[in-house]
């Protein structure tokens, strides 16, 4: 592209889907074939030590903040080597930890590198949409790689309600920890591609429909 010219919608959604596929969708094609392995693994790691396997969930899902480290497929292989609550309480906890760091780096971090890049007037008309951010969009973006991320970061830059952002992600959080370890213990042992393609496909690409829905309703309002 030509210095100056600006990108046009369907390009700059294809450059989206472009990167989505790249870092996402041929990362989980190519653990796929393994994931009969990753399901024993997981399931020995349980049984030898539940304490060591909790901690591992929790710190694997933590690090999602900052590492390309898919939540659904961690949460789906936690509800293998644990029992569904244990499972639950350790996705949850992870989870909210990643979710908590976004957030810190948009708010303590984002202001001042997004000004650098920006500049000051690029910087408040973002503010400005960023203010924008609702519970729902919150809620409804979580499972959603790439974007759920840029919308936690963009509520700390936004300086979005704490308290608030802490309940709209809890409750989308709970709903996730929920579904991924309870897929983990339902057909993880018996179909652990089907499995993999679900938490890690499936979850996700419902989550990005139900942001296209918010996006399309927002709009007509």
């Amino acid at each position: 592209m030509r210095e100056g010219e600006e990108l046009t919608p369907l390009r700059r959604w294809l450059r989206i889907a472009g990167l989505a596929v790249t870092l996402f969708v041929l990362p989980i094609l190519i653990i796929l074939p393994f994931g009969d392995q990753l399901v024993d693994i997981a399931r020995n790691l349980g049984s030898q030590s539940a304490a060591a396997a909790f901690l591992a969930v929790i710190l694997l899902l933590a690090l999602d903040s900052v590492a390309l480290i898919p939540h659904g497929l961690i949460g789906a292989l936690a509800g293998t080597a644990l029992s569904w609550p244990l499972a639950a309480a350790a996705t949850w906890l992870g989870i909210m930890a990643a979710s908590c760091i976004a957030y810190a780096i948009g708010r303590f971090a984002g202001r001042p590198l997004a000004r650098r890049l920006l500049g000051s007037d690029d910087l408040d008309a973002a503010e400005k949409r960023a203010a924008g951010i609702s519970a729902l969009l919150l809620f409804a973006t979580r499972p959603v790689p790439v974007i759920g991320e840029v919308i936690l970061i963009a509520a700390g830059i936004a300086r979005y309600s704490f308290r608030r952002f802490l309940i709209a992600i809890g409750s989308a959080n709970t709903v996730l920890a929920l579904a991924y370890t309870g897929l983990g213990g339902a057909i993880g042992s018996s179909n652990p591609e089907q499995l993999m393609l679900i938490a890690t496909l499936g979850i996700p690409a419902a989550g990005a429909v139900a942001y296209a829905l918010i996006r399309a309703i927002s709009k007509k309002r």
